[in-house]
């Protein structure tokens, strides 16, 4: 049984939202661990699904002076 902090786990790394440090100790469980394995293999499946889902989009012009905190034009 995979208890919940390994869910979390899972799902963050199934989104590529671990640090380089978490990635490595958590493919270090996984790889130990059968059931865990199949659970993040899942995740990465249905991850693609909803990713795909959407229509694609440019960002506004804008975005990039937004998130490094610049003044837009």
């Amino acid at each position: 049984m995979i208890d919940e902090r390994m869910e979390e786990l899972a799902a963050l790394h199934a989104l590529g939202a671990l640090s380089p440090t978490e990635s490595h100790d958590f493919k270090q469980k996984m790889h130990a661990n059968p059931e865990l394995k199949a659970f993040v293999a899942r995740l990465s499946i249905a991850t693609g699904a909803v990713a795909g889902a959407g229509p694609l989009k440019s960002p506004p012009p804008d975005l990039r002076a937004k998130i490094l905190g610049k003044p837009g034009n």
